[in-house]
């Protein structure tokens, strides 16, 4: 139940961003959209990285800190609680594969694009609902089955 729960939500923001990265690629393919030398400062393309750098990583540990916090003190959590938290979690690094368009669209330079990519890409793929991620999780947070 947790496992398909989950993977709903987290495809649920993937399905977008990959339908707009083929949008972007096929739109660039086909010279819709024209890449253009903009002369963007070296602070717009460090911001650029820094805000993904904060929506895959920091904010989803800032995220999960906040909810042990919340949690020390209680033997249990209830599924739908888990659930809350974790579906809280994704939307918070899926939000970081935008970037990826953002980044195409300004034309940033290869470096920065490289490095968004990467981030990005580690959020989509760290915080996949798998298997063993999810039975970790349950274990960690002493989940209760029980309604």
């Amino acid at each position: 139940m947790i496992k398909e729960e989950l993977r709903k939500t987290y495809f649920k923001y993937l399905f977008p961003i990959v339908i707009l990265l083929v949008f972007v690629y096929l739109g660039q393919l086909l010279e819709i959209i024209k890449q253009r030398e903009l002369e963007l400062s070296r602070m717009v393309s460090v911001t650029i990285l820094v805000l993904v750098a904060l929506f895959s990583i920091a904010l989803p540990i800032f995220y999960r800190a906040l909810f042990v916090n919340k949690i020390k003190d209680r033997k249990t959590i209830s599924v739908d609680e888990f659930l809350k938290f974790e579906k809280k979690l994704l939307v918070i690094a899926m939000i970081a594969p935008y970037f990826i368009v953002i980044t195409i669209l300004l034309n940033l330079p290869g470096f920065y694009y490289g490095m968004v990519v990467i981030i990005a890409l580690y959020a989509v793929y760290y915080y996949f609902p798998s298997e063993k991620r999810i039975k970790f999780e349950k274990r960690l947070f002493r989940i209760s089955e029980k309604q």
